[in-house]
C-alpha cells in the first residue's frame, strides 16, 4: 500500500508541468539541481540531518525562513554539536539534544573569536579533533549568516511612510517594500536625491518631510547593502548566454553588478519578489502565479536547464526516502526468516520472501531514479557503489532462493541488503550524493562496463562470503545435517565462480580503460592491486576446493576471509592516499576497517575450529 501511494504521488508529481518553490533550479558545486536538494544539503551541513525531525517544516520551508529572516525559523535550534568539549570551548550550556540556535552560536563565536582565528591560522595537520570541530561550527555559522542575507534585497523590509515616496514607488503609505523595489524606482526620485546629497547642516534644515523620509530610507538601503557582503551562495539566476557550464548568479549579484535594467534579469527578480511578498501575506494564488512567471522567464532565457519534470523528479526522490523503506523491509525479512527456524517455517519463509521482494523493488526504483536524474550508471561514487553492490547482492541471493526455496537465499539477501544500506547512510551524511563526476570518471561507456562489472563482482563476492558465514554457523548449530551443509557448500562454490568471472572481467576492462586514459594497461596502482587480490584469492579457494585440499569448513572459512579482501580492495586502498584512483579517497574509515577485519578473522578462525570440534563429536 505504501509503495502504491508513493507511485501515485510520483506520477501526479511529474505530470504537473508547473514548478513549485522547492523545484526552482539552483547551481551548486557545478550542477543544476532543485532548491529542495540545495536546502537539504545546507541543513545537513549545519544540523547533520536533511530534515527537521522536531518540526513540521520541510527543508525548503526552513531555507525560505532563513533567507527571509523569519524569527520563528531562526529560533529553531539546528546547530548540532556532538562533542561536549566543543560545547564547553564555546561557553555554551550542555543541552540534552546538543542543538543550538544561530543566535546562541553567534554570541558564543563573538566571545571566542580570537581563539577561533588562532585555530584557523594553524596548519590543518596541526589541529586536534576539538579544534577541527570548532572551526566547522565557525564556518557553518558564517554560511548561515550569508544565507540569511541572500534574499534581503527582495524581502519587504523598508517602511514607506511618506505619501510622496509611496506615490513615486507605486505603493500605499504604510507599506513595506524591498531593497530591489526601492532601487529600481530611484529614477522617479531624482529630485529627492539631489536635495539630500550631500547632507549638510545647512540643507538639512530646509528639507521637506519627503526629503527627510527619503534620507532615512537611503540610510536603511545602505545598511542592507553592506550586510549583503558575500551573498553569492543562492545561484538561482542563470547566465543569459547559451554556453553550458556558465556560472549562475545570486539575486544580490544581479543587483550589485548593474544588471537592473536588463529585462530578463529584472523580470526574474520581480517574480521572486512577488513570491516572497505573497508568501508573507499567505496568498497561495499569487504565490503560484509568481513561480509560474519565474518558470516562464527562466526557460525563455536559456535552454541549459534540466526540464521541469526532471527537477520535480529529483525533488520527489529527495522526499520519498526509497532506501529507508527498502532497509525496513530487509530487516523485517531477516526477523521473519529467523523466526521461521523456530515455528511456522513455510508461512514465515513465504512472507519473508515477499518482504525481500518489496525491499528489492524500492531499492531498484531508487537506483533507476538516480540513473535518470544524473544520466549515468549508478556506480560513480563510493555511496552509489555501496547502494549498487547492495542491490546486486540481494538480487543474486533472491535468485538463489528462487531455485532453492529453503530460506538460505532469503537469509543472505536480508543480511546483505540491511548491512549495505546501513553503511550507505553513513556516506549519505557526507553531503550531496548526486554530485558531479571528476573528469577521469566522466565516461558513461566505461562506467557502464568496467565499473558496473567490477561492482557486480564485489556484490557476488560478498554473497559468497555471507554463504561462508551461514555454513560456519550452521555447522556449529546443526553439525549432523550433512545434506543441508553440502547444499550450502555447493551454493557458496557456485557463487564464488560467478564472482570470479565478474571480478576478473571487470579488472580486464579496467585495464583497457586505463590504457585509454593514462596510456598504460597496468601500473600496480593500489586499486588495481586490490582487484587482482580478489581474483587471486578466489582462484586460490576454487583450486583448493577442486583438488580436495579443503572441505566445506575450510572453504567457508576462506570465503569469510574473502570479505576482508573485497572490503580492503574497495575501501582500504583509499587510505594509502596514493595512485591514480585518488578520486575515490575517503577518510575516517581506518578504525571501522580494523574492527570489521578483526571480527571476520575471528568468525573465520573461530568458526572453523569450533565447527571441526562439533563435527568430530
Amino acid at each position: 500500500m505504501k509503495f502504491l501511494i508513493l507511485a501515485i504521488s510520483f506520477i501526479s508529481f511529474i505530470c504537473s508541468s508547473n514548478l513549485s518553490f522547492e523545484d526552482i533550479p539552483i547551481q551548486e558545486e557545478g550542477r543544476i539541481k532543485p532548491l529542495d536538494t540545495f536546502a537539504k544539503n545546507q541543513l545537513l551541513r549545519i544540523s547533520g540531518k536533511r530534515t527537521l525531525s522536531d518540526s513540521d517544516l520541510s527543508s525548503t520551508d526552513w531555507l525560505f525562513g532563513v533567507l527571509a529572516s523569519d524569527p520563528k525559523v531562526l529560533s529553531i535550534p539546528v546547530f548540532y554539536i556532538v562533542n561536549p568539549e566543543v560545547v564547553y570551548a564555546l561557553g555554551l550550556e550542555m543541552k540534552d539534544g546538543r542543538r543550538y540556535t544561530f543566535k546562541e552560536i553567534s554570541n558564543s563565536i563573538d566571545l571566542e573569536l580570537d581563539m577561533l582565528e588562532k585555530i584557523n591560522r594553524k596548519e590543518e595537520e596541526d589541529r586536534d579533533l576539538v579544534e577541527q570541530q570548532l572551526l566547522q561550527i565557525y564556518f557553518n555559522a558564517i554560511q548561515f549568516k550569508i544565507l540569511q542575507s541572500e534574499f534581503s534585497c527582495l524581502t519587504p523590509t523598508i517602511p514607506i511612510n511618506n505619501d510622496v515616496i509611496a506615490d513615486r514607488i507605486g505603493v500605499n503609505a504604510g507599506e513595506k517594500v524591498s531593497y530591489y523595489k526601492f532601487a529600481r524606482n530611484l529614477e522617479n526620485m531624482t529630485d529627492l536625491i539631489a536635495n539630500v546629497d550631500p547632507p549638510t547642516q545647512t540643507n538639512m534644515s530646509s528639507w521637506s518631510s519627503a526629503d527627510s523620509a527619503f534620507y532615512e530610507n537611503a540610510q536603511l538601503l545602505q545598511t542592507i547593502n553592506e550586510s549583503s557582503f558575500g551573498s553569492n551562495t543562492l545561484k538561482i539566476i542563470p547566465s543569459a548566454s547559451s554556453h553550458h557550464g556558465d556560472e549562475w548568479m545570486s539575486p544580490w549579484e544581479i543587483v550589485n553588478f548593474g544588471k537592473l535594467k536588463t529585462n530578463s534579469y529584472s523580470n526574474l527578480l520581480i517574480s521572486l519578489e512577488d513570491y516572497i511578498e505573497s508568501r508573507y501575506n499567505n496568498n497561495q494564488i499569487d504565490m503560484d502565479k509568481s513561480i509560474k512567471d519565474y518558470q516562464t522567464i527562466l526557460y525563455e532565457m536559456t535552454s541549459n536547464i534540466p526540464s521541469e519534470s526532471m527537477l520535480k523528479r529529483e525533488t520527489w526522490y529527495n522526499q520519498a526516502n526509497l532506501f529507508t523503506y527498502s532497509i525496513i523491509f530487509y530487516i523485517i525479512s531477516f526477523i521473519l526468516i529467523s523466526f521461521s527456524l523456530l515455528f511456522w517455517p513455510n508461512i514465515l519463509r513465504k512472507v519473508s520472501l515477499v518482504s525481500i521482494l518489496i525491499g528489492l523493488i524500492f531499492h531498484l526504483y531508487g537506483i533507476i531514479l538516480r540513473m535518470v536524474i544524473m544520466g549515468r550508471p549508478p556506480v560513480s561514487t563510493i555511496y552509489e557503489s555501496i547502494i549498487f553492490v547492495g542491490f546486486v547482492s540481494v538480487l543474486f541471493a533472491f535468485i538463489i532462493e528462487y531455485f532453492r526455496k529453503d530460506g538460505l537465499g532469503i537469509l543472505a539477501a536480508s543480511v546483505a541488503g540491511a548491512a549495505f544500506h546501513y553503511i550507505s547512510f553513513g556516506y549519505a551524511s557526507d553531503g550531496d550524493t548526486l554530485g558531479v563526476l571528476v573528469a577521469v570518471l566522466n565516461s558513461n561507456f566505461w562506467l557502464a562496463t568496467h565499473v558496473t562489472t567490477i561492482t557486480i563482482g564485489y556484490g557476488t563476492s560478498i554473497i559468497a562470503g555471507i554463504m561462508g558465514h551461514i555454513y560456519l554457523f550452521y555447522s556449529i548449530l546443526f553439525p549432523k545435517n550433512k545434506q543441508k551443509l553440502r547444499s550450502i557448500y555447493n551454493n557458496a562454490f557456485g557463487v564464488t565462480i560467478l564472482a570470479l568471472f565478474f571480478t576478473l572481467f571487470g579488472t580486464i576492462l579496467g585495464g583497457i580503460w586505463a590504457d585509454q586514459s593514462w596510456g598504460r594497461f597496468w601500473g600496480w596502482d593500489p586499486k588495481e592491486n586490490g582487484a587482482l587480490l580478489i581474483c587471486m584469492w578466489q582462484i586460490f579457494m576454487i583450486h583448493l576446493r577442486l583438488t580436495g585440499i579443503v572441505k566445506g569448513l575450510g572453504f567457508a572459512a576462506g570465503m569469510v576471509i574473502n570479505n576482508i579482501i573485497v572490503v580492503m580492495a574497495w575501501f582500504g586502498v583509499n587510505l594509502l592516499s596514493i595512485g591514480l584512483h585518488s578520486y575515490g579517497f575517503v577518510s575516517g574509515i581506518a578504525i571501522n576497517l580494523i574492527i570489521f577485519s578483526s571480527i571476520e578473522l575471528l568468525i573465520s578462525i573461530g568458526g572453523y575450529c569450533i565447527g571441526k570440534v562439533r563435527q568430530s563429536r
